[in-house]
């Protein structure tokens, strides 16, 4: 076995990605490699103990060889039986005992334990001999591989139970926050002073708030778990646009903050809700982030990709340069040490994101720490 012979099968392992996809990678490159007769894998479960990956893989000279194939399966049998009731020194040191003269067995090391093994049998009584010494160095290759495969599958698993553990406790906050919100209603028809209307009125926008904010990470834990689906209508979005600016209005006045807006109009094919969720949120960071007294810019246009083109510009707190790559990121928040008097639950800009992908389209930033952000998203028109 050459160095162009080991170099192939490790690119080639390398490039599978289940222990199934594995397994037969390593039989179908073993036999070739070694002139073995058959080569097979056993994978237990490391939860149940279980075999769960059998594979094997012979020639035409094994299926003619009834010797050969009683060894492999007296083999298989016994070390079926051994992953059940011993324990891990035993169980390596009776497939060492087993592997010799016509036959190699090695056992697939996961983290100090005995995931399973590998074997490979041949007629030539010389076969272990000349090939031991190779398949120890292709083991450690297949051992690391091993270890990606499982990190990665953790990792899937980890953010699945992640995202359904988000949508299990959201839900569970928006039945008190609901009645929360309908006893304030009550309560404000009840109430004639000034001073507790205002307490009352605190404690509504702060629900309020706090439903938009569960709404969001149950969008993001759907959007996680599931591909995005838009449904498509005409929207003429110079309409649309003005009546969430109307939505804005007090918070403007709060901050004294001045709108400058030129919209064109615009007919775009996209999902309406969808549509309203990004102005939307684009609007509401852009006056959250300004200072008071300040001025934020709008304009909408088709640019030369045909494309609607939504841009919005603020000079509020800005973003760091090396915070530019992580605001599209689930669970993110920048500027954290400069900026204490800000909240968000940095979902909204990550669910930007997909939604325009699901639309075929894209959004950009161009900010400096302090002095403003630009933020806009493209939406081809046909």
């Amino acid at each position: 076995m050459n160095k162009k012979a080991i170099y192939n099968f490790v690119k080639k392992i390398n490039n599978t990605k289940t222990l199934k996809n594995l397994a037969d990678t390593i039989n179908s490159e073993l036999l070739p490699l070694t002139g073995a007769a058959a080569s097979w894998i056993s994978i237990i479960n490391r939860n149940n103990n279980q075999v769960e990956i059998r594979k094997i893989l012979s020639t035409e000279k094994f299926k003619q060889d009834k010797y050969l194939q009683k060894e492999v399966k007296n083999i298989r049998q016994t070390l079926t039986d051994f992953y059940n009731n011993f324990g891990l020194d035993d169980i390596y040191e009776h497939i060492s005992y087993m592997s010799n003269k016509n036959i190699i067995l090695k056992p697939i090391i996961f983290r100090n334990n005995i995931l399973g093994y590998i074997g490979l049998i041949s007629d030539d009584k010389n076969f272990n001999k000349n090939n031991i010494s190779n398949i120890d160095l292709l083991m450690e290759y297949i051992n690391a591989k091993i270890e990606i495969i499982t990190m990665y599958d953790e990792k899937k698993r980890n953010a699945r139970e992640k995202t359904e553990f988000l949508a299990s406790v959201s839900h569970e906050f928006k039945t008190p926050l609901n009645a929360i919100i309908g006893f304030c209603d009550l309560l404000s028809e009840k109430i004639d002073d000034s001073e507790n209307i205002k307490y009352l009125d605190n404690i509504y926008k702060n629900s309020v708030y706090l439903m938009s904010l569960i709404k969001t990470i149950l969008e993001y834990a759907r959007s996680d778990s599931q591909p995005l689906t838009i449904k498509r209508e005409r929207i003429r979005t110079k309409q649309v646009i003005n009546e969430i600016l109307q939505d804005f209005s007090e918070m403007r006045k709060e901050k004294n903050i001045t709108f400058n807006y030129t919209l064109s109009d615009i007919i775009i094919n996209a999902d309406i809700i969808r549509f309203k969720q990004l102005v939307y949120n684009l609007i509401s960071n852009a006056l959250k982030f300004s200072k008071e007294n300040s001025k934020v810019s709008i304009v909408t246009y088709v640019n030369r990709k045909k494309e609607f083109v939504f841009e919005i510009r603020d000079k509020g707190d800005g973003i760091s340069k090396k915070d530019i790559t992580k605001i599209f990121n689930f669970f993110t928040q920048v500027n954290r040490n400069e900026l204490k008097r800000q909240q968000g639950s940095g979902v909204g800009l990550a669910l930007c994101r997909k939604i325009l992908q699901a639309h075929g389209g894209e959004i950009y930033v161009k900010s400096k720490l302090h002095q403003g952000s630009s933020f806009w998203f493209t939406i081809p028109l046909k």
